[in-house]
């Protein structure tokens, strides 16, 4: 018996495609890739652009697993976006602020890769959860002071369960399986106690100043995160808000994700999508 069904399509539904390992610059004693993860409708006109979201994922500043997370990053592109998943140098091979250089690196080599991929390069956001965060943080801060090589206009910077005061993660307990904590890792140091002026000069807080122009920025925590206190994003917010910075910041209740499906929710997903397509869209620096 042949058994029939109809199911509801949309000709011209947005899809994504993966393309993986471009790299984006060699080192000498390393090269560094981006994973591309881009819209795809069957209808889409050949000069259509969709806005960059360049993601930076978290790994305690050490080596990153680039390839588990695509089928999260795609629901991210299905709402619109380019992402271009960033490797960068890990803590073992390389010191801060080596990974502000990579940020730089990577979106300098953006426009060669922008036809490919429909990438509006006049839209570009940054986006981090962890370590990532942190560093995508302190690249917009770094560009802010002239302390690395001039960004392209950055449309907005997104925050997730931000590592973004070294000083504040030094308080928290190290997970069992850690022997030393990854800041120090990152600073080159046995230790933040006693190296307290080189985890401030590594924190987003001696940075942010009001004479100083920000895109927008946006950040999201978990009310009970166990990995990196709630306090990084609510320090920040304060001192963002403090400054007259234009910043939002949602806090999931109840919650102890630190990363994962949870900030792709449909709700978190809808709120970044917001958050590009108005705050960002308005106020490009």
């Amino acid at each position: 018996m042949i058994h029939k069904i109809k199911v509801q399509t949309d000709s011209n539904q947005t899809q994504w495609l993966y393309s993986q390992d471009w790299e984006y610059y060699d080192y000498g004693n390393c090269k560094r890739d981006l994973q591309i993860i881009f819209p795809l409708r069957r209808e889409m006109p050949a000069d259509e652009k969709y806005p960059l979201i360049l993601f930076i994922p978290g790994s305690a500043w050490h080596k990153q697993e680039m390839y588990n997370d695509i089928p999260q990053y795609a629901s991210l592109a299905e709402k619109g976006f380019v992402i271009a998943v960033m490797q960068y140098r890990e803590s073992d091979i390389a010191l801060f602020p080596a990974q502000v250089d990579d940020v730089c690196n990577a979106l300098e080599f953006i426009p060669s890769i922008a036809e490919n991929f429909h990438i509006d390069t006049d839209k570009i956001f940054i986006m981090g959860n962890s370590s990532g965060g942190h560093i995508a943080m302190m690249s917009a801060l770094f560009n802010a002071h002239k302390l690395c090589r001039p960004l392209p206009a950055i449309s907005g910077i997104i925050c997730e369960s931000g590592s973004t005061d070294i000083l504040v993660c030094a308080k928290d307990p190290l997970p069992p399986w850690m022997e030393k904590r990854p800041s120090a890792e990152l600073l080159g140091v046995e230790q933040i106690e006693g190296n307290e002026e080189l985890a401030r000069k590594a924190s987003c807080d001696m940075y942010i100043t009001k004479d100083i122009k920000l895109p927008p920025i946006l950040l999201i925590h978990s009310e009970n995160d166990p990995i990196v206190s709630v306090e990084n994003s609510r320090l920040l917010y304060k001192k963002l808000n403090d400054t007259n910075h234009a910043v939002t910041y949602y806090e999931i209740e109840d919650c102890d994700a630190h990363g994962g499906a949870v900030f792709y929710d449909e709700q978190i997903l809808d709120i970044v999508q917001d958050f590009c397509f108005t705050r960002g869209a308005e106020n490009v620096t």
